[in-house]
C-alpha cells in the first residue's frame, strides 16, 4: 500500500473530496476541469457500495454487463485525465470551520483545502460483534497500520471481505506469525489478483462464516467463536488480536466529529446547493440518505456540490452551469 506522496503536506487544494465512489469521482471530475486543483482521497481500490457490485448493465452510456469497481475506475481515469489527484488515505479527523479545511488520514498525513465535499458513502456497521466493545484496545482493532506491530509474531484474525480488508490483511500479514481471514458471506468481494496477492502471503481463508464471539479474558483477546454456515460446525479459533473492516450501511461520517449538522441517523443535512452548516463544506450521496441507491443519482449529487464548489470559491452570484 503506497504511503508517501510525492507534493508537500504545505500545498493547499482548492477542494478535497474525501471517498471515490461515484459522487466523489464525478465532483472530481467536474472540479477538476473547472481549473479547481482537485484532491480525491479515498480508502481502497474497490471501496465503497459500487465497487463490491458484481455487475452493472443500467448506468447511462455504459454498456454492460461490467462490474461495479470497473465502471468506478473508468470515472476515476476521466477525473485523473483533467488533473484529479486520487491518493489513497482513509480519513480519520476534521478541521472544517476555519477558511483553510485540514484532513488528517488514518497513517499521520495531513491534507489541506479551501473547499472540502464528503462523499464517503454509508457503509458502516449498525451493531457490534459479541465481545467486541468489550477488548476493543485489547486486541480488538480497526487498524492494521496503527497496530499490527503489536502482535508480531503472534496469530491474528481479520474480519472482512472486501477491498480495503485485502489491503489491511496484506499489511498485517507482515508481522502476525498466522492470519485467518474470516469472511462472513460465500466469496470475497474485491477483485482476484488482489485476493491472490493475500493468499501468497499464506493467509487462510475462512469463508461462510458467523462470527458467534471474541473470547478473551483480563489479559485480552484469546479466541474467535466461528459457525460455518454450510455445514454448521462451530470451532474455536485461537487469536491473540482480531481486526475488523466489516461495511454496513450507516454513513461513513466518523470522521466529521460533529463539526456538521446531522439528522439523529448520522446522515448529513445540506441545503439547495448541497452545502452542509459550515461554509465551503458540501456533502454527495450516499451520506445524505436518500430514498433511491443508485451510481447516476449519487453522480449527480456529485455533480451538484461541485458546481456549488466552484460558485463558493469564485464567488460567483449563481451557480453556473458546464458543457
Amino acid at each position: 500500500m503506497e504511503l508517501t506522496l510525492d507534493f508537500t503536506s504545505d500545498e493547499v487544494f482548492d477542494v478535497a473530496i474525501i471517498g471515490a465512489g461515484p459522487a466523489g469521482a464525478s465532483a472530481a471530475l467536474y472540479t477538476a476541469r473547472g481549473g479547481l486543483s482537485t484532491l480525491v482521497l479515498y480508502r481502497a481500490e474497490a471501496d465503497g457500495a459500487l465497487g463490491v457490485t458484481q455487475q452493472i448493465e443500467n448506468y447511462p452510456g455504459i454498456r454492460g454487463p461490467l462490474s461495479g469497481y470497473e465502471l468506478l475506475k473508468l470515472m476515476r481515469d476521466h477525473a485523473k485525465d483533467f488533473g484529479a489527484k486520487f491518493v489513497r488515505g482513509k480519513v480519520i479527523a476534521t478541521e472544517l470551520n476555519s477558511d483553510v479545511k485540514k484532513l488528517y488520514t488514518q497513517d499521520g498525513r495531513e491534507f489541506k483545502a479551501r473547499a472540502v465535499i464528503i462523499a464517503s458513502g454509508a457503509m458502516e456497521r449498525t451493531s457490534k460483534l459479541i465481545g467486541e466493545e468489550e477488548f476493543l484496545g485489547r486486541g480488538v482493532s480497526y487498524c492494521g497500520i496503527c497496530d499490527a506491530a503489536f502482535f508480531k509474531d503472534r496469530p491474528v484474525a481479520v474480519i472482512g471481505e472486501d477491498d480495503y480488508a485485502l489491503e489491511e490483511t496484506h499489511f498485517i500479514s507482515r508481522f502476525a506469525s498466522k492470519v485467518y481471514l474470516v469472511v462472513p458471506s460465500s466469496k470475497v468481494k474485491a477483485p482476484k489478483e488482489a485476493l491472490d496477492e493475500v493468499l501468497h502471503q499464506g493467509v487462510e481463508l475462512m469463508l461462510h462464516q458467523r462470527i458467534l464471539k471474541i473470547e478473551g479474558d483480563q489479559g485480552g483477546v484469546k479466541g474467535l467463536s466461528l459457525q460455518d454456515l454450510k455445514t454448521k460446525e462451530k470451532r474455536e479459533l485461537s487469536v491473540d488480536g482480531v481486526f475488523i473492516f466489516m461495511g454496513g450501511n450507516k454513513p461513513s461520517v466518523d470522521f466529521l466529529m460533529n463539526q456538521v449538522e446531522m439528522t439523529n441517523e448520522h446522515c448529513i443535512v445540506v441545503n439547495e446547493e448541497m452545502m452542509t452548516s459550515i461554509p465551503g463544506v458540501f456533502a454527495a450521496g450516499d451520506v445524505l440518505c436518500t430514498n433511491i441507491k443508485q451510481a447516476v443519482i449519487a453522480a449527480a449529487d456529485g455533480v451538484k456540490a461541485a458546481l456549488a464548489v466552484d460558485k463558493y470559491l469564485n464567488k460567483k452570484s449563481k451557480i453556473t452551469s458546464q458543457w
